[in-house]
């Protein structure tokens, strides 16, 4: 072979020869082994790593390696030893390798004769063979194969590999440059004025390319989840074999063959992916996985095994980890295998949302990052006759001598000669990614199809060949009937990136200065109106605008009117004369017929005015990114030309459109087919110029393409045009649910950000409120869609309503997106409750008097779930800490002028409002803004006689047991009667009601001239009469046989499951809903006339809310969201549980257990970067031992001067010293039933703290033991239920904590004193800690004259599984230690248990306190004395 003529194409030889030989090796392997060829992959890093280059996996486990050295010259020991521990580096990695191949450029001299006709010693082919030899007696079973120059000639002259042979050999080209150099073209060409790199924002695009094409994310991703499936298939091994180690009998003999079978089943995958790890590390092919995880054991076996209750851990573990396994990995197996799945991927968006600006931004970023290499079509510049090969021969400026397959090769091998050892933590197998724009501007579009179609053909052959393609959506209107369907991505209407961003970096770097003109960016709509703003108003600053400046047909009449100006300034002879708009009319007209035009064809056909100026138009226009030119030639013999095209689509269709307007005006017949770019300028024109486009008699379009072009009619035009079609608009809301819904989400939802914009939120209050009542209204605005069995009902709906992308800004106002939000809160869906709930919470904490206008609007809606949950916002505002004093001062003040006054008592009778309403005010009057006098207004019981409830009398002989039609068994019992009977319980002596109780009975039996009246009855009776109230009828929501009316509760709770036992549904049914509000109505009543009775014998009226009912606080979702991800450091976990022993053994746990070890105090109590350790609760499971390990600490103080003392008593009993000794009681708790928020612990409720301090009696008085630590427990979106442990209210005083938010907790300038987290699994490995500056808390002790000690827990146990095993284990060992810092070293007592009636004076206790100092002492690592 001729070296010589080897292209390296810019790199090193060294680099560009093994980059070719493996290609060569892939494509022999992919040959010789076909399918027996299951995973391959390149290795990443500067000479290959673990000595080879690349190697592929078989079925059997086998590994093929290979590993190219640059030899050109002749090999003496020294390069054979390069090889040599290539390949001991190699067999040591992969202990599978049976085929090693060596590539190397030259053949090996072998032995000859020469002088002397003596024969050579030591020839090349010698030292090979001697290499060979020495290998095989420490590897006998690895084959070693040399590639020299002869056998790589014979790989390359095969058929299959001329496109390898031409890149390397007959091309002369360096083909880095060509991709540059098209790159360049494009960006400098059509695509000038739409991609500015400092401007552009990565978004959707980017996101989903990614994840198609390849990445370190995604790779990563890979990597991750199948270390953790790993981690589950060993769990379940391990599982397996502690199940069968308990001897299972005959009556599980099914179960345990099936384990028995399962167990080499599990080995295999788990030696299928461990020893493929490394090949998704680096980027090799993952379809690996070919089959189901074919287990024979499943989760049903496992629940109906009759041991499953006597050896409930062992079967607990193994239905842990059997629950989903199939579905995870399937899921494993569709990412491991996606990238590779399918060749192509298609994006589609609407006109002007940035498309073309992504695909450059994202070609721009693969020449930059050399992971991927673009080839860029211009769609429209191609068309019947075209090939692959021509396009991408003409894209890139090859000669045309290549035929496709070896043009696919060639663009394979130049990608990964580009990506290939550029160093990266993942490497990504390099793609050649042919990306295709404006499919829909192509003269045909069939053409273009069946070139999408044609990809198949290249799935197999060229794996590292990717096409993307870019269209509008009309293009595939029917794509989901398409066998590729699942591969369409679309944008969203905003654009790209995110639209806000974008707006910004626009204003920066045009130096626009929009002011306090916040509708502005609001108005513009997507990236083109953008572009087009900024053109206009470049280093401006703007006081003020017509709204209609920023529609989007106005901003290129705009546009179109500054190029005139321009061009007329320097064109002197063209005054008068309207020449760059007439010659863009005629340039579109002739564009709209052919995608690219010479200049003689343009001159013959424009009119006479252009042709003088026309050569000097077209260079303007192109100048300006209108226009773009082009050289093409027809043919090889024929003359290259210069061809003009258009550059700007949006502007093109604005034109067509302006055109088909005229005609349309003129009386011409105009048939609208599809709702691409150009009919929807049209509608847009159409409209601004006062007219609907079906409002011309002479337009002929159907139905559903006339709905559409006029919802984006709607959604686009100027505010004032909109205006004057509400009432259009709100009558064809109300044809139909469906209707409704494409409205919201085509109309209202693309304008809601835009303050009072008449066709957004205030379109849609408009509408919900003229419902007479909550359930109708519910059909139509709150339930799902999609509702099984609910297709032919008239209120049937196929359309959700889009709540997830509502968002709000800290600069919106009420009457935009935030009103549209509050209105969510009516659904039946719990999570868009929660979500709305979250969203307005955030952005009322950066706006609170812009909320309190929302909820003034809202606050007399006809739908009381609403009002709980603004109220719940309300409150969760009033929580921030630095909420500003006005809002409270408003807020609080119109709480006690409305919910609070007379009428505001009966108005809003609901313990939900009321609850929170006196938040507030406390908050208020604690911060000093209502005087205290004003709380006791806010406190029930309250002043006022509620007028009796409605009932429905027919279900007043209705019980919990059975409940009342749609209120059932469930909804009666357990959210309703269970829950107040806590108010009818009768006197443990007296046997009878309280006498409140009595009188409130007798009220309603008068009322309703009743003899007797059951108390279940009157609730139940009221609830359903309040159902009713809502709109709420049994016809229609209910029971129903008719089909064509079929029953929407019905329909609801046969899509979605109900809850039980009292919990609140996910997705609830109209009545569930009303339920819920019924009970907090009922609450607020019968808790104002009744007192409750906590025990039959005290009855006490409740003062705070909070001992009845679970409130949401919102402030605490936002603090929980926000804080969920942050990392949590976890410290002293690898001192627990941490044996010598591997294995579950009896006398090995129990030894562990009574090993005689001192904790490493000082490790778990010194500083931690200037923190105090206030507690934790640390835990660690070791299965693998059978044992588990728990450290709890706490602190408390107590005052100085009685410290000698307290070391003297805590050897003695005491009321409380179990307390000290069980350390996990040591601390405080709110007086409440409910859940109780840190927050609301620190602002709300610090009052009601309890259990704070120990007294322990001795001879000068009581020892006052005072708690650090406190808890409340509160709900948790993610967690249902989460304890917070916080400082308690004396050691807030100290170190002056006012505020906390569950996480952090500061002082009033906002300086964070205490911080607290947590990470692992309940019951499982876990820490959780709370952790104090240590100067602030160590100033405040001094200031008290306190001492700080901890008490420190360590509880030692065999796991539960080490317990089912062995029934006789000792149980568990448990030492508690009281331990102080003097001076730099910590001291401890152990603390013993002692019984209550154990005498103190026959305990030994040294009373000299010195003594007990020097006993108890511990130095850091030093050995305790004595």
């Amino acid at each position: 072979m001729d070296w010589t003529k080897f292209n390296n194409h810019g790199e090193s030889n060294n680099h560009a020869f093994e980059v070719m030989c493996n290609l060569l090796f892939e494509c022999w392997c992919k040959k010789i082994y076909g399918e027996e060829l299951v995973q391959f992959a390149f290795v990443n890093g500067d000479g290959g790593d673990g000595g080879v280059e690349s190697y592929g996996i078989l079925t059997n486990g086998d590994v093929i390696a290979v590993q190219s050295k640059w030899f050109r010259e002749k090999i003496e020991i020294a390069q054979i030893n390069q090889i040599k521990s290539s390949f001991q580096t190699a067999v040591k990695v992969r202990s599978n390798i049976k085929r090693y191949i060596v590539c190397i450029p030259r053949n090996l001299g072998s032995k000859k004769i020469v002088k002397g006709r003596e024969i050579t010693k030591n020839a090349e082919s010698d030292r090979w063979e001697q290499f060979v030899s020495s290998c095989k007696l420490s590897n006998p079973n690895v084959e070693i194969i040399l590639w020299d120059e002869t056998t790589i000639q014979e790989k390359l002259i095969q058929p299959e590999i001329q496109g390898i042979y031409k890149y390397w050999f007959e091309n002369t080209v360096i083909f880095d440059n060509l991709f540059t150099h098209s790159y360049e073209k494009v960006v400098n060409g059509w695509a000038k004025l739409k991609y500015i790199p400092e401007i552009h924002t990565a978004g959707y695009v980017h996101k989903h390319l990614e994840h198609f094409l390849g990445s370190n994310e995604l790779t990563r991703l890979q990597l991750e989840k199948m270390c953790a499936f790993i981690g589950r298939l060993k769990s379940l091994l391990r599982a397996y074999e502690d199940l069968l180690a308990l001897g299972l009998p005959d009556s599980t003999k099914d179960l345990k063959c099936k384990i028995q079978m399962d167990l080499p089943i599990l080995n295999k995958w788990l030696n299928i992916l461990e020893g493929n790890k490394d090949a998704v590390k680096n980027g090799g092919r993952t379809n690996f996985i070919t089959e189901d995880l074919g287990l024979n054991c499943c989760l049903e076996d496992v629940k109906d095994s009759p041991l499953r209750f006597g050896k409930y851990f062992h079967f607990h573990d193994v239905e842990k980890l059997l629950e989903n396994i199939d579905n995870q990995f399937l899921e494993l197996r569709e990412l491991l295998n996606n990238v590779n799945n399918n060749n192509k991927i298609i994006f589609l968006g609407l006109q002007g949302t940035g498309k073309t600006a992504g695909l450059v931004a994202e070609a721009d970023m693969f020449l930059s990052n050399r992971i991927h290499l673009p080839v860029i079509i211009h769609a429209k510049d191609f068309s019947e006759g075209d090939s692959w090969a021509s396009m991408i021969i003409s894209s890139l400026g090859l000669e045309s001598t290549w035929n496709e397959i070896e043009l696919f090769e060639a663009l394979q091998n130049a990608a990964f000669l580009r990506a290939y050892k550029h160093n990266r933590t993942f490497f990504v197998e390099p793609k050649c990614v042919i990306m295709v724009d404006g499919v829909d501007e192509s003269p045909s579009r069939k053409f273009w199809k069946d070139k999408i179609n044609e990809t198949d053909a290249y799935l197999k052959t060229f794996s590292r060949i990717k096409f993307v393609f870019f269209s509008r959506p009309y293009v595939f209107s029917e794509y989901q009937k398409l066998l590729y369907k699942n591969i369409f991505y679309f944008l969203p209407p905003t654009g790209d990136g995110k639209l806000e961003e974008v707006c910004d970096k626009y204003f920066s770097a045009y130096r626009i200065d929009i002011g306090n003109n916040f509708w502005i960016k609001q108005n513009l709509k997507s990236p083109v109106a953008v572009k087009l703003f900024c053109d206009k108003y470049r280093g401006q600053k703007i006081i003020s605008l017509p709204k209609n400046t920023v529609v989007l047909t106005e901003l290129y009449k705009s546009k179109i009117s500054y190029l005139e100006e321009c061009y007329s300034t320097s064109h002197t002879g063209v005054k008068g004369f309207k020449a760059i708009h007439t010659s863009l009319i005629e340039l579109a007209e002739l564009f709209s017929k052919s995608k690219s035009i010479r200049f003689d064809d343009i001159y013959d056909k424009v009119s006479i005015r252009l042709k003088d100026t026309l050569s000097e138009i077209l260079d303007f226009l192109t100048n300006e990114g209108f226009l773009y030119t082009f050289i093409k030639q027809t043919d090889d013999f024929s003359k290259p030309e210069i061809y003009y095209s258009w550059g700007m689509q949006p502007a093109f269709d604005y034109l067509i459109a302006q055109k088909i307007y005229k005609d349309l005006n003129a009386g011409e017949i105009v048939e609208i087919n599809d709702t691409d770019g150009i009919f929807q300028m049209l509608s847009l024109i159409s409209i601004e110029k006062g007219k609907l486009i079906t409002e011309y008699t002479n337009v002929k379009i159907n139905n559903q393409e006339a709905f559409e072009l006029i919802c984006y009619a709607l959604a686009n035009c100027s505010i004032d045009v909109a205006g004057k079609y509400s009432k259009y608009l709100k009558k064809i809301m109300g044809y139909s649910v469906e209707e409704f819904r494409e409205i919201f989400n085509n109309v209202i939802l693309p304008v809601l950000r835009i303050d009072n914009h008449p066709l957004g939120s205030v379109l849609l209050d408009e509408f919900l409120r003229e419902f007479n009542n909550s359930a109708e209204r519910d059909i139509w605005w709150s339930i799902p869609s999609c509702l099984r069995d609910g297709y032919d009902a008239e209120w049937y709906a196929y359309t959700e309503l889009d709540f997830e992308n509502i968002n709000v800004d800290n600069i919106d106002k009420y009457n935009s997106a935030p009103l549209t939000l509050a209105w969510s809160l009516a659904s039946v869906n719990n999570k868009v409750r929660q979500s709305g709930r979250l969203k307005l919470t955030v952005w009322g904490i950066s706006q609170p008097l812009e909320f309190w206008k929302l909820f003034e609007k809202c606050v007399d809606i006809n739908d009381m779930q609403i009002l709980e949950d603004m109220f719940a916002i309300a409150y969760g505002i009033a929580l921030y800490q630095f909420v500003c004093e006005e809002y409270l001062n408003t807020a609080s003040h119109w709480i006690l002028d409305n919910l609070f006054s007379k009428i505001g008592l009966s108005k809003y009778e609901n313990v939900v409002l009321r609850y929170y309403g006196t938040g507030i005010v406390k908050i208020a009057t604690a911060k000093g803004i209502l005087k205290s006098d004003k709380l006791k207004i806010a406190i029930p019981p309250y002043n006022y006689e509620p007028e009796c409830i409605e009932i429905y009398k027919e279900a007043l002989n209705s019980g919990r047991m059975e409940g009342y039609k749609a209120i059932d068994y469930d909804l009666a019992r357990y959210v309703l009667c269970d829950h107040l009977d806590c108010f009818f319980r009768k006197d443990y002596d007296t046997k009878d009601y309280h006498e409140e109780a009595k009188n409130y009975i007798e009220k309603y039996k008068n009322k309703y001239e009743l003899s007797e009246l059951k108390i279940e009855g009157i609730i139940i009776a009221s609830t359903y009469q309040f159902l009713l109230d809502q709109g709420w009828n049994p016809d229609k929501f209910w029971l129903s046989n008719d089909k064509v009316k079929r029953s929407v509760d019905c329909v609801i709770s046969g899509t979605y499951y109900s809850a039980t036992h009292g919990r609140m549904s996910q997705v609830m049914t109209v009545a569930e809903k009303n339920v819920w509000l019924a009970r907090h109505k009922l609450e607020a009543i019968i808790a104002n006339e009744i007192p409750l009775c906590e025990d039959y014998r005290t009855f006490r009226f409740i003062e705070d809310y909070s001992q009845l009912e679970n409130f949401v606080n919102t402030y605490q979702d936002y603090a929980n969201t926000i804080n969920r991800k942050k990392t949590h450091n976890w410290f002293n976990a690898e001192l627990l549980a941490a044996p010598s022993f591997e294995i579950i053994d009896k006398d090995k746990i129990e030894s562990w257990m009574n090993e005689e070890s001192i904790p490493l105090f000082d490790k778990w109590l010194s500083d931690y970067n200037g923190d105090v350790l206030l507690s934790t609760y640390t835990n660690v499971k070791n299965e693998l031992c059978g044992i588990e390990e728990s450290v709890w600490i706490r602190s408390g103080v107590v005052k100085n001067n009685d410290f000698p003392k307290l070391l003297i008593e805590i050897e003695k009993y005491f009321d409380g010293r179990n307390e000290m000794v069980n350390v996990t009681d040591f601390c405080a708790y709110q007086d409440c039933r409910c859940y109780c928020t840190p927050q609301e612990a620190c602002l709300v409720h610090s009052e009601r703290e309890i259990n704070s301090y120990l007294l322990i009696p001795e001879s000068d008085g009581n020892i006052e033991v005072n708690k650090l630590l406190g808890e409340c427990l509160s709900a948790s979106e993610f967690e249902t239920e989460k304890y917070f442990t916080l400082p308690s209210k004396l050691a807030r005083e100290l170190m002056g904590i006012v505020y906390g938010d569950g996480f952090t907790y500061s002082d009033n300038s906002g300086n964070i004193i205490a911080s607290y987290s947590s990470d692992g699994e309940n019951f499982g490995t876990y820490q959780k800690t709370l952790l104090a500056n240590a100067d602030v808390l160590n100033r405040g002790l001094e200031h008290e004259n306190l001492r700080l000690f901890w008490l420190f827990r360590v509880y030692r146990e065999p796991s539960a599984k080490a317990r089912e095993r062995y029934e006789k284990i000792k149980h568990s060992t448990d030492k508690t230690y009281f331990v102080w810092k003097d001076g730099g070293s910590y001291k401890y007592r152990e603390l013993l248990p002692i019984e209550c009636n154990r005498n103190n004076q026959n305990m030994k206790v040294s009373s000299d306190y010195k003594s007990i100092l020097e006993k108890f002492s511990y130095l850091g690592e030093d050995k305790l004395s004595d």
